[in-house]
């Protein structure tokens, strides 16, 4: 599942994203939504696949089944490290390799609409997307 996380107060560069605090969040609200049965369900094959700063996407990698509980309290997570986010579901793909290409043409597309306001280095950020295939 690709997501995408927005900070609700002042929108803050120096917003970290740490993958293990992301999924110890999310495997909390599946808990406290869906009790011992969805934890213990997606506790096994549920991982923060990729995580990228910049662009605040994220890939969380799931077994077909369990991923109803993991799509079902993405909207209800709205804090991480204290501050206000919001999590949008972008994309649910059936395997590592099409969220990436759906993540390759998701960026590419956003890089060509705001191409004259961002810089080289930002422009180079953004379309870096390596470690996804990395499992």
């Amino acid at each position: 599942m690709v997501v995408q996380l927005r900070t609700l107060e002042d929108d803050n560069l120096d917003f970290k994203i740490s993958d293990r605090e992301l999924q110890i969040t999310v495997l909390n609200m599946i808990k406290s939504l869906h009790g011992d049965f969805g934890a213990g369900a997606i506790k096994t094959c549920f991982k923060v696949r990729y995580c990228n700063p910049t662009t605040r996407i994220i890939i969380f990698k799931t077994r077909h089944g369990p991923h109803q509980f993991l799509s079902s309290v993405i909207p209800f997570i709205n804090k991480l490290q204290e501050k206000q986010i919001q999590l949008s579901t972008l994309y649910t793909g059936a395997s590592m390799f099409q969220c990436y290409k759906f993540i390759q043409n998701y960026q590419k597309d956003l890089v060509r609409k705001i191409t004259d306001t961002i810089s080289e280095k930002t422009k180079e950020k953004m379309l870096n997307i390596t470690n996804v295939l990395n499992f």
